[in-house]
């Protein structure tokens, strides 16, 4: 259903760029004369839209490497929560237990509140569960050789998850600048523009052709906002992985 209605936006906007062309062609006096492309603006053009396409690539390049960082850094996170939770049962059932429900808070709030939520704002807030696991597990006193080699083990799966947590809040937080926003805006519209004097010589040609790429311009961008955010609902990474991690570790209670 969203696809259709981000598709169906993008159709919308080729359309009202192609009405407006058809509009700005019949008001002036003698109608805005579609030439062929010179030397002069085929290299203009060439140069500019080269440049404009290879933005527009990097920008789409990059926004799926956050993307894949977010997803590959919360199904490891979402892991080791597992982990920490199994280890913890070598200290006796009063300290695995409670170990385990910080983990199961620490899941549910993930997934349930700190998902698509800008956590700079309220950095603290959103670290209190995770600062809790961590306070727990240094209270943990081993009686013997065993129990040292299990908590040192311990002790370096959290600094592992503590790293992936870090890697996903990065990820999710490297956000496009408003500027190059009106940039990518502004670059669209001449290009469209642009596409209103210089073309084809057949009127429907043109007016098909400055519909396709307005639409295909549309599109592009339309991907690029979107993956701007990589934990946007519908869109972005699903937080499945930590429901997942809630549901193993309640289960390891009735083990």
């Amino acid at each position: 259903m969203l696809l259709v209605y981000i598709v169906g936006i993008c159709v919308l906007v080729a359309s009202i760029a192609t009405v407006i062309h058809l509009y700005v062609r019949k008001r002036t006096s003698e109608g805005v004369r579609s030439n062929t492309h010179n030397d002069v603006t085929a290299a203009v053009y060439a140069t500019f839209g080269v440049l404009y396409a290879v933005i527009l690539g990097l920008l789409v390049s990059h926004g799926q490497s956050r993307r894949d960082v977010v997803d590959s850094s919360s199904v490891r996170e979402a892991s080791l929560l597992v982990d920490i939770a199994q280890a913890a049962q070598a200290f006796g059932s009063a300290n695995s237990d409670t170990l385990r429900r910080a983990c199961i808070r620490y899941a549910e709030h993930v997934a349930e509140k700190e998902w698509n939520v800008d956590i700079s704002s309220d950095p603290q807030a959103h670290h209190v569960h995770f600062d809790f696991i961590w306070n727990l597990v240094r209270n943990v006193e081993p009686t013997d050789l065993r129990e040292q080699a299990i908590y040192a083990s311990m002790l370096g799966t959290l600094q592992t998850l503590s790293l992936e947590r870090a890697q996903r809040i990065a990820a999710a937080g490297d956000h496009m600048s408003p500027f190059l926003k009106v940039v990518l805006l502004i670059g669209a519209a001449v290009t469209v523009l642009f596409l209103w004097f210089f073309g084809m010589q057949d009127h429907r040609m043109h007016l098909t052709y400055t519909w396709l790429v307005t639409l295909m311009l549309g599109l592009v961008l339309v991907l690029i906002f979107a993956l701007d955010n990589p934990m946007q609902q519908g869109i972005g990474v699903s937080p499945e992985a930590y429901h997942q991690a809630a549901q193993t570790l309640k289960a390891l209670s009735t083990n």
